[in-house]
Formats: C-alpha cells, sequence, structure tokens
C-alpha cells in the first residue's frame, strides 16, 4: 500500500478540512483541486465526500464537466460566526501591507469590509482597538493604481466567471498598442506592481492555449471581456519551483560571494527553493541557487557594488562586465 500523502492528517482532519473549504467559500473545487489542497488521494477525496453527502442537512452537489468531476455545497445551516479583536488586526495588518498597491476606490471598499467586521466581536466595546493601525509600510517608487481600477476590476471579473478577453497593450519598447486574446488566471504583485498572469490564446473557434503570458496592469490601455468561456486549469495546477527571477526562461545555476558587510542580509532571505549558502571565517558567504532571469540577476548583483561578485556562470560574468563598463562610461 502507498504511504500517505500527509501521514500527520487523520481521516476526521480530513473531513473537517474538506467540509469547511466547501462550506466557508462556497465555491466549486475539482476532484483534483481537492487532493492538492488535503494533499491526499482523489480516492480518499472520494470517500469523504460520499460520507458528507450522506450526512443531514448537508446538500453536496457533485456533477462531470468537461471531463473533471466537481464538487460543491449548495445549501446548509449557517453557522453562527464570530470573530476577535485580535483576527481583525491581523486583517488590517494584512490590507497595511498591500495598502499602497489599491486604487483609491478599492481601498475605500476594504476599509468599510473591515468596519463592518466589527458587528462580529462578541464584546462590541472591543471594536475601537480592534480598528487601531499597529502596521505600515514604507515604500519609494510606487505606481499609482487609481486610474487603473477599472482595469482591475475587470480583470478580476474575467478571472472570476473564466473568460476570454481582449487587450490592447502599450508594451515598453513597442511604438503603438498590440491588441491580443487573453485569459486571465490570478494577478500577482511582485516587487511594488501589479500583474495581470495568464494564457495567450487563439482568437478563432474554441479558444486554445498558445503560452503563458504576462501584462503589467499600467500598461494595458483597455480590457474588454468577450463572451467566450475557457476551462483552462489554473496556474495552482502546475506549480514550480520557486527560482529566482519573475520573467520564466531556462534555468541556470548562479554562485556570488559577498562581503562579511553584507552577509548577515543575504542570510536572513530566501532566494531560491534550492538555495546553499556556504560562510567563510573572514564573515563573507558564497550563495548558489537557480535563477530563470539572467537580466534581473545582473541587476540584482549590481545592487550591491563593491559587496558582491559574480562567480559563476561564465557567460553572465561576461555580461555584467560590460554592464559595469558601459556605467563607468557615463563618468568618464
Amino acid at each position: 500500500m502507498p504511504s500517505k500523502i500527509d501521514q500527520f492528517a487523520s481521516p476526521t482532519q480530513k473531513t473537517l478540512n474538506l467540509f469547511s473549504l466547501l462550506l466557508f467559500t462556497g465555491k466549486k473545487f475539482s476532484l483534483s483541486q481537492l487532493a492538492k489542497i488535503l494533499e491526499c488521494s482523489k480516492q480518499t477525496v472520494l470517500r469523504i465526500t460520499g460520507e458528507l453527502s450522506r450526512t443531514r442537512n448537508i446538500n453536496l452537489r457533485d456533477w462531470i464537466e468537461n471531463g473533471q468531476r466537481w464538487f460543491q455545497i449548495e445549501s446548509s445551516p449557517r453557522p453562527h460566526v464570530s470573530l476577535s479583536s485580535r483576527e481583525i488586526q491581523f486583517l488590517r495588518m494584512c490590507k497595511e501591507f498591500v495598502w499602497h498597491l489599491m486604487p483609491k476606490g478599492i481601498s475605500e471598499e476594504v476599509e468599510g469590509a473591515l468596519n463592518k467586521t466589527t458587528a462580529l466581536l462578541p464584546n462590541k466595546e472591543d471594536g475601537t482597538t480592534a480598528l487601531d493601525s499597529i502596521c505600515a509600510v514604507s515604500v519609494k517608487g510606487v505606481i499609482d493604481y487609481t486610474p487603473f481600477q477599472d482595469i482591475i476590476e475587470t480583470t478580476l471579473r474575467a478571472i472570476r466567471d473564466k473568460n476570454i478577453c481582449e487587450i490592447s497593450y502599450q508594451g515598453p519598447y513597442r511604438p503603438e498598442p498590440r491588441i491580443s486574446h487573453f485569459a486571465p488566471i490570478k494577478i500577482l504583485s511582485y516587487r511594488e506592481s501589479l500583474y495581470a498572469v495568464g494564457f495567450s490564446v487563439t482568437e478563432m473557434g474554441n479558444p486554445e492555449v498558445l503560452y503563458k503570458t504576462t501584462f503589467s496592469i499600467q500598461r494595458i490601455k483597455n480590457i474588454t471581456i468577450l463572451n467566450i468561456n475557457h476551462n483552462f486549469e489554473t496556474l495552482e495546477d502546475d506549480k514550480k519551483n520557486f527560482f529566482f527571477g519573475f520573467m520564466e526562461n531556462e534555468h541556470f545555476l548562479v554562485s556570488v560571494k559577498f562581503t562579511s558587510q553584507v552577509a548577515q542580509y543575504i542570510k536572513e532571505r530566501k532566494w531560491s527553493d534550492d538555495q546553499k549558502i556556504k560562510e567563510y571565517k573572514d564573515g563573507s558567504v558564497l550563495l548558489e541557487f537557480m535563477a530563470q532571469s539572467a537580466p534581473e540577476v545582473i541587476s540584482w548583483i549590481l545592487s550591491f557594488g563593491k559587496e558582491a561578485k559574480l562567480i559563476k556562470p561564465k557567460n553572465l560574468k561576461q555580461q555584467l562586465t560590460g554592464e559595469l563598463k558601459l556605467a563607468l562610461s557615463l563618468y568618464n
């Protein structure tokens, strides 16, 4: 018998986790998604859903769509839910950390929603302290996304309804906007910027995936939802290892020597899933990791100035040397 994927979760825990997921989200989930979320086999999911479907007052819908089996709780007794002031403070903390990325209209809605959560406090007197601001974010070079609120909301609606969109996109090096058909899957935050991530699709007939693509939100000139739906798997269904760099290309090994002046900074952070750090007696460190974007690696190393030295790969050392020469020429 094969070993359990999650050996520490009991059958009861898995049943409660699945029931809570279906009940509190109200969303539909495929058999594959539930198996991945619960870290168990599809057979285990089928056994648990079978038990739930036979439970009184639980209306578990089970159907086949586009070759996949789906589950959703349609109606159940509404649970009595309350929040603690501590939980509301954590929600406010999350809001503060992303506040600078939100358009003004959306940020005001989030603030209003947080204010409403105080109605779920058992002790109403805790409402004032629950909404106290206990965190702050200091960032530079922030993009004001308020002019792009319609773009963001249209993208979110297309993601939710699994719609194909027509996008007019102004690339940084293109004289005119480019028109393409796009299936957005998620909005991604990276280095104080927002991106629409999804698939470029064919424009004729049933939409077919051409390739995975990413659009900077602030460079989308117009987005129109088309009367075309898709059933593409979400990006989570094909998770890859976390490699250094945002833009996905062929992976390569990077080795960088850092002086003792920045060694602690390097050791405190995760740069890649498979990173290795070697420490030396003089306080310096050698960092090895897998990367997928050469321009980002070069830019990152240059940001450390004389405190970092690229050891390998050799071809990247040549590119880095060329960048340094060009930069020096600006001052000669």
